[in-house]
């Protein structure tokens, strides 16, 4: 690979990395649909592979089932991405409400932990209590404030990604050209 084909696929990885940030700043919504449906057509793209896979496997029984079965699962899911991916995106606040509480769930396990580290004489114990308790408290924040959590994510997402496309840009200028 040139030199010259080298720096092209890097700012192209660099443009868009600062593209998916300013649209997820701007349009959080349209961005997550829009990759919903990306998502839905890359795995229609793997149904369709593991389909020609399993078709050319006729002989071996087995590989042809599993591939078969596979490339259907990937093109069905794939059509439910991109017919329904506005719902999936609607969809997100409740994802996140289910997230909450496996939060919930993992900060009483962590507590669990904790009580069994202290009983057995683990001299920071206290950092598994205050593990547990925050983990609980974002959990239930989580819980009961979804679509803020979802819009925070994004939000954070988004600064990440124009942050991360920033300095990017800043290397591949001193790595390149000084």
């Amino acid at each position: 690979m040139s030199k010259f084909q080298r720096c092209l696929a890097i700012i192209v990885f660099i443009f868009f990395e600062v593209y998916a940030g300013v649209r997820l700043l701007t349009a959080p919504a349209d961005f997550s649909n829009s990759a919903v449906i990306t998502f839905g057509v890359i795995m229609l793209v793997l149904g369709a592979i593991c389909i020609f896979w399993a078709l050319t496997m006729k002989g071996m029984m087995l590989p042809y089932q599993f591939g078969l079965a596979l490339g259907i699962i990937h093109v069905v899911l794939g059509i439910i991405f991109i017919a329904l991916s506005e719902n999936i995106v609607y969809a997100f606040p409740a994802f996140a409400q289910i997230y909450g509480v496996i939060m919930v769930i993992m900060g009483v396990s962590k507590l669990g932990d904790y009580f069994i580290l202290k009983a057995n004489g683990l001299r920071r114990h206290w950092l598994w209590m205050v593990a547990a308790i925050l983990t609980i408290v974002l959990g239930v924040l989580i819980f009961l404030y979804p679509y803020s959590t979802v819009e925070a994510a994004w939000s954070a997402s988004g600064y990440m990604l124009l942050v991360s496309g920033v300095f990017d840009l800043f290397l591949f200028i001193f790595s390149f050209f000084f």
